[in-house]
């Protein structure tokens, strides 16, 4: 018994590590959301249209539940609804904040009733033991590493441009590029910037994006001015749910 779940758990290893270099999108309407299994196997960016929109964690929400005005935002005295009416930056958050935020807010529960049964099969039986995680963020978001064997990027409220790079353009980015706007950087940061490719993806609420393992996302408002309100949601295998701990 042993020695078949560690050779799962290497079977597991090798596909987590595999990953589409290609730059290309696949979409799918909500209705035909039963089809998704299948672009799942093909290791590219997915873009979900027409999806049931989240009724929490937008502005009419924030106004109007008093959780807002009792949670206090860490390392000082101000509440969250304060600090997003004052359009306060929150983009420096903790991960472990963003994390008690999705739950808290409720997106956990939306979650689970939207997407449980729709990715039941994706997730597979060992898959299924592990929660969907997610987190919240506030405005514009830099670089950072996908670790779960897919994340979905759920923007509710205002429309977000998205920028994807696969691993491969790891070389030409600045040593130090968690938290950086592939679009925002020059020679001045990495002399060879102007060889990196990304792709810019503008999502807006109703819709998602999946993207797979190992590849970089960054997002910023699609509109001037705008504080989008967005949330990530993580669906592990065994292997990257480890990944993503270490």
């Amino acid at each position: 018994m042993l020695l078949i779940i560690a050779a799962l758990f290497l079977i597991g290893a090798l596909f987590y590590r595999q990953s589409l270099q290609e730059y290309r999108i696949n979409q799918i309407e909500w209705d035909r959301r039963h089809e998704l299994d299948g672009l799942f196997d093909e290791k590219a960016p997915i873009v979900v249209r027409g999806m049931p929109q989240s009724p929490v964690w937008t502005h009419a929400d924030i106004m109007m539940r008093d959780f807002y005005s009792s949670a206090k935002v860490p390392h000082g005295n101000t509440t969250l609804r304060e600090a997003l009416l004052n359009g306060d930056s929150l983009q420096s958050l903790q991960s472990s904040f963003r994390r008690y935020l999705f739950q808290n807010v409720g997106l956990g529960i939306w979650c689970e009733n939207t997407w449980s049964a729709v990715l039941a099969n994706s997730r597979g039986w060992l898959g299924s033991f592990i929660p969907l995680d997610g987190e919240c963020f506030v405005g514009d978001q830099g670089l950072m590493e996908i670790k779960s064997n897919w994340t979905m990027i759920v923007p509710t409220e205002g429309a977000i441009i998205v920028q994807i790079l696969a691993a491969k353009e790891k070389k030409w980015l600045p040593k130090k590029w968690t938290g950086l706007f592939p679009g925002r950087l020059t020679i001045a940061d990495a002399p060879f910037i102007g060889q990196m490719k990304y792709m810019d993806i503008i999502v807006r609420p109703g819709n998602a994006l999946w993207v797979p393992a190992h590849w970089l996302v960054s997002w910023i408002s699609k509109d001037e001015g705008s504080v989008p309100l967005t949330c990530i949601i993580n669906m592990h295998t065994p292997i990257s749910w480890i990944a993503s701990r270490s």
